[in-house]
């Protein structure tokens, strides 16, 4: 390597270049850690390997691996080398076609089965079902097959650690920090570090460690960046139109809460959760999903009145906690067809807990602070923080560290939890949402 080169990468990513020969070469660890960015230069060499065999790259979905390797290999090599993606399927890398394909969901396998394979690629492996990763295994049938991935750390109980700490495969795995990109800004580390100081999130991002979701679900919450009020609403976010209204609903008729979460979609892909609809039977008495019907459509009219939802054209989904059986039927019923009323059945803990606190880490969602929230069913504004805030801040893990624990309220969260993931369950909402710390430096320049 030419000592202009050497100056080109850090000492980690020096070390990948000499050392990644493996069947599989895994690149682990922070984020903005460079483990992206010199995989990069990996990819020339196996393509010349391998070119007179089927070569593959993987995302999460088609969009994210263009947006994640081939925008920032255009940036280095040129368009020339690097074309545009062709219907999904193909990109041409110095010369040679390419598979693409979007690793998603479960239905994904199906897009590898019967291809043999001489080079792989897998941006965000973690991300993919383990039933993909299985058969990619099998896809790489040659002798000299190759496949080189970058990742994230999970849970050490994640798949793609077990594979990782497996001593009997020909692996090479590099772990990075975020300390091993010498070519961050120092204040962009020292942000980071503050905001992740005292989370899991400061093990997982800043130091790259595959470390379980221990003590709070959502640690990244802050209500001084994710709690605002309606005016500072009106004035940061009012000139956007609300695109969509997903409305969260959880339910139970005895001990539980009954919670409606509407998280409005602005037309920028920001997510902002509007006044929500509360019913606690240990406050109110218990109720029937027919007798909270009048109280539920009282609300509903009321938030047309105030936000002109669908006067101004949004478009609504109701998603239901497909365990509230009896509210999803009754609720079909009795609202209009345009609520688009279905139940939510992809109530993955750990994947949809991930989902929202990546929305909170990327300030991707706010919550309007009104003051309260108005009981329907005794007819009174209740004076205090909104109770979707309270379950957020206070809910814990079980110590299993699989579910939350039970004995923390969290009927408002989880109807949050499904309306915001039945948004940002796809991941280019999530990547498209503009970053909100533009927002903050406006708030700060205009106080």
């Amino acid at each position: 390597m030419s000592r202009k080169m050497n100056n080109y990468f850090t000492s980690k990513q020096r070390q990948v270049l000499r050392q990644a020969n493996k069947r599989w070469n895994i690149l682990t660890g922070a984020v903005r850690s460079g483990k992206t960015f010199v995989s990069y230069f990996l990819i020339p060499e196996r393509v010349k390997e391998h070119y007179d065999n089927n070569i593959l790259f993987v995302g999460k979905t088609v969009n994210t691996l263009d947006r994640n390797v081939f925008d920032p290999m255009r940036s280095i090599f040129g368009d020339k080398y690097i074309s545009k993606i062709i219907d999904k399927r193909f990109v041409y890398i110095f010369g040679k076609r390419c598979y693409v394909v979007g690793a998603n969901d479960e239905r994904s396998i199906t897009k590898i089965q019967g291809l043999s394979l001489g080079y792989c690629y897998c941006d965000e492996l973690t991300t993919y079902p383990e039933s993909f990763f299985q058969m990619l295994k099998s896809r790489l049938d040659l002798s000299n097959s190759k496949c080189d991935a970058t990742c994230n750390p999970e849970s050490p109980s994640h798949f793609v650690k077990q594979h990782i700490d497996n001593n009997d495969l020909d692996i090479y795995t590099e772990h990075f920090t975020i300390y091993d990109n010498d070519r961050l800004p120092a204040e962009f580390v020292k942000n980071l570090e503050n905001e992740y100081r005292g989370t899991v999130y400061f093990d997982k991002w800043i130091l790259g460690k595959w470390v379980k979701s221990e003590g709070l679900v959502f640690p990244l919450f802050r209500r001084e960046k994710h709690y605002i009020t309606y005016q500072e609403y009106l004035k940061y976010y009012g000139s956007n139109k609300i695109k969509y209204v997903i409305w969260g609903v959880d339910g139970a008729t005895t001990n539980d809460s009954t919670a409606i979460v509407p998280v409005a979609i602005l037309q920028t892909g920001q997510a902002v959760v509007l006044d929500l609809f509360y019913h606690n039977p240990k406050v109110n008495g218990q109720l029937s999903n027919e007798q909270l019907i009048p109280y539920i459509k009282q609300y509903m009219d009321d938030m047309e009145s105030k936000y002109r939802l669908k006067q101004n054209g949004a478009y609504f989904y109701t998603t239901v906690d497909c365990a509230a059986a009896d509210l999803k039927i009754t609720l079909g019923s009795h609202l209009p067809a345009y609520f688009n009323v279905h139940k939510y059945t992809k109530k993955d803990i750990q994947q949809t807990t991930d989902i929202v606190n990546n929305a909170l880490g990327r300030n991707a969602v706010i919550i309007l602070d009104i003051g309260g929230y108005y009981n329907y069913v005794r007819r009174t504004f209740v004076k205090e923080v909104s109770p979707l805030v309270v379950d957020i801040e206070n809910m814990t893990w079980d110590a299993d560290n699989k579910k939350y624990d039970p004995s923390v309220p969290n009927d408002c969260a989880d109807a949050f939890r499904y309306a915001l993931c039945a948004y940002f369950i796809n991941p280019d909402n999530l990547w498209s949402t503009p970053e909100a710390n533009i927002y903050f430096k406006e708030r700060i320049i205009n106080e």
